[in-house]
């Protein structure tokens, strides 16, 4: 028997991260768990406890031909499925973070529920960053995540600001939700911040993060006197908008960019060299992995408070803050006031914040608020407590 199944899609990158400290986490409070999801890249960062139960399902494919990566796609979302019903007969509380499609959840969350289960999604982002369906079936795929979030026993939220959007945008109630932070990425030593000059878009390339407005404001800090660079580097979601990106960028020397996966290997190394991560986010309600990671890497970000950065810089992360419409113009100016202070203070701003970080984004608190919730919410169900 375990006490809790865990299911996820996600095997590489910063959100297969999180679930696999979140399930390391989890067992370390004193939970028994069942993981179900491929088998994680790189494979060190597979949780590694007593009280964790591996399943593996297969992972898609990201090379080959669309039918090839189609049918891995479909081999995945069959095995998880059938993994996580099998896991019926071991356990009644099931936490999904970064679930397989709506077109397998829907189905999956009401039969769990039907079947006298606790469900408990977490949810990255209120409204995903890039919807599955075309325009013309937008209120379709929009009822389908609603449908989602209503079918949960209850859902967990890394911010106050995806709450408020859960609330307002789908009319889940408060009381049904819980919110719990992000925790620290693990990070190795790296060198002490320098003044190289060299900035770093890390992460999925996609519209609501500006690339196009921050290697316009680039161009223009370097046409001001401010002989500075951009690193973008991260998979792209759209390739139009990846081509938009490119040529936007086309004749200068001073940007580069890397559309693909970045292996765990090479981030301390871009990071090292950056003197700040750029996060010029937009329309974006839940948690930066990047700005944690930057945080715990001991860098300063130049970033707008959108989302969950919000909640980063009330707790003390190091940066110059983007006025709220992050134009090529006032992301220029946001990077002028940050080499404007001297990089002695930064360093001293980012040690300080790495340190807090550290300590207020620790796993094991978080892992022991995800155990206690799941136990009142099945304590609750036998009608051992009232309900709030």
């Amino acid at each position: 028997m375990s006490e809790i199944c865990f299911a996820s899609k996600s095997w590489r990158s910063g959100a297969a991260w999180f679930n696999q400290q979140l399930v390391q986490a989890i067992a370390e409070a004193g939970a028994t768990v069942t993981y179900v999801a491929p088998l994680s890249l790189p494979v060190e960062r597979e949780p590694r406890h007593p009280g964790v139960r591996r399943l593996v399902v297969p992972r898609e494919r990201m090379e080959g031909n669309w039918l090839a990566r189609r049918f891995a796609s479909l081999l995945r979302m069959a095995a998880g499925l059938v993994s996580t019903l099998a896991e019926r007969r071991r356990t009644s509380t099931f936490i999904f973070s970064i679930p397989e499609p709506l077109v397998t959840s829907l189905p999956l969350f009401a039969l769990l529920r039907l079947s006298g289960a606790q469900v408990i999604l977490v949810v990255h982002d209120a409204e995903p960053h890039r919807w599955s369906l075309p325009l013309w079936l937008r209120p379709l795929e929009r009822t389908a995540l609603a449908a989602a979030y209503h079918l949960a026993s209850r859902l967990v939220c890394l911010t106050q600001s995806n709450q408020a959007a859960l609330q307002e945008r789908f009319g889940v109630p408060a009381k049904k939700i819980a919110v719990i932070a992000h925790g620290a990425f693990l990070m190795p030593p790296l060198a002490p911040l320098q003044r190289n000059r060299r900035l770093l878009a890390l992460g999925s390339i996609r519209r609501n993060k500006h690339i196009v407005e921050v290697i316009e404001a680039v161009l223009r800090s370097r046409q001001a006197g401010l002989a500075v660079t951009l690193t973008i580097a991260g998979e792209p979601q759209d390739r139009r908008y990846l081509a938009d990106c490119v040529a936007a960028a086309e004749g200068s020397d001073a940007i580069t960019i890397l559309p693909h996966f970045i292996p765990d290997g090479d981030i301390p190394g871009l990071l090292e060299a950056s003197d700040a991560l750029v996060l010029a986010y937009d329309h974006f309600a839940s948690q930066s992995g990047v700005a944690v990671l930057a945080a715990l890497a001991g860098r300063p970000v130049i970033a707008t408070r959108s989302g969950g950065l919000d909640d980063l810089f009330d707790r003390g992360l190091a940066g110059c803050e983007i006025s709220p419409s992050p134009t090529p113009q006032a992301i220029a100016a946001a990077i002028t006031a940050f080499f404007d202070r001297p990089v002695e203070q930064w360093r001293l701003e980012s040690e300080v914040a790495r340190h807090r970080f550290a300590q207020a984004l620790a796993w094991a608190p978080i892992g022991a608020a995800y155990v206690r919730l799941a136990r009142l919410d099945s304590a609750r169900k036998r009608g051992l407590v009232a309900d709030a």
